[in-house]
């Protein structure tokens, strides 16, 4: 697992909007009574819940969800899938689980049930491929990184690699690359205030060959311009007056 996460939304008098960007993860993601895969997004969604909405999810490293999951992460891919349809009855079982969780805080509740529930399919799961968490932990060290450069220091084809890379992580090296380089320059330019966001100096040291470029891949994977998406982020997260 890569991390657990939480998040409980206030009353109000309208959904709460947030923005999903791809990651190359694979997510379960528990949502009031729906239990549910999120698969390996390579387009920017905007997910709506109303108030009171407690979310919890398990990410996964990128590339080591399928073997305890059950199922190839290209068949994941920009889907939804609820668990029952993936684990029949021990998935719609832990969807009630989640549902009705024990007493105390509902979030930690819900992630030790999911928790659980994954730690006792350890024992039965296949290993996960190491060429292809190898080859992803390589793309997100340096993302411009070509991809022939990757199979040769793994040792196999380029055709290879595409094949291994894409079951394990639901895409191909080459769009891997693409979204890890896109959360580099996210992660860089969020922390920053707006006069300081010198987009092409961010494009360059991201490893986006002009801020043309970075603009470009901006708009395919979420939908906006990277001015305009930073500001939009800025805006939902801002406090109320």
């Amino acid at each position: 697992m890569s991390c657990l996460w939480s998040q409980t939304i206030g009353t109000g008098e309208g959904p709460y909007e947030h923005p999903v960007l791809p990651d190359g993860c694979i997510d379960i993601v528990s949502i009031n009574d729906d239990l549910a895969l999120v698969g390996p997004a390579t387009r920017a969604v905007t997910e709506r819940f109303p108030p009171g909405s407690v979310i919890v999810g398990v990410r996964f490293r990128t590339g080591a969800a399928s073997p305890l999951l059950g199922v190839g992460a290209a068949e994941l891919r920009d889907r939804d899938v609820p668990l029952g349809d993936v684990w029949g009855r021990d998935g719609a079982t832990l969807a009630e689980r989640c549902a009705d969780p024990p007493n105390g805080d509902e979030g930690r509740a819900r992630i030790g049930v999911l928790v659980d529930a994954l730690l006792r399919r350890l024992d039965d799961a296949p290993a996960v491929d190491s060429v292809a968490t190898r080859a992803a932990a390589m793309l997100a060290d340096c993302p411009a990184r070509p991809v022939r450069d990757v199979a040769h220091q793994l040792d196999m084809s380029e055709r290879q690699l595409r094949r291994r890379v894409e079951t394990a992580v639901g895409y191909s090296p080459r769009m891997l690359a693409r979204i890890l380089r896109f959360q580099r320059f996210m992660d860089a330019a969020r922390p920053l205030p707006p006069p300081s966001r010198a987009l092409a100096r961010l494009a360059a040291e991201t490893g986006y060959a002009d801020q043309a470029h970075l603009t470009r891949e901006s708009k395919q994977l979420a939908g906006l311009p990277p001015a305009a998406l930073l500001d939009w982020e800025a805006r939902r997260v801002a406090p109320a007056p």
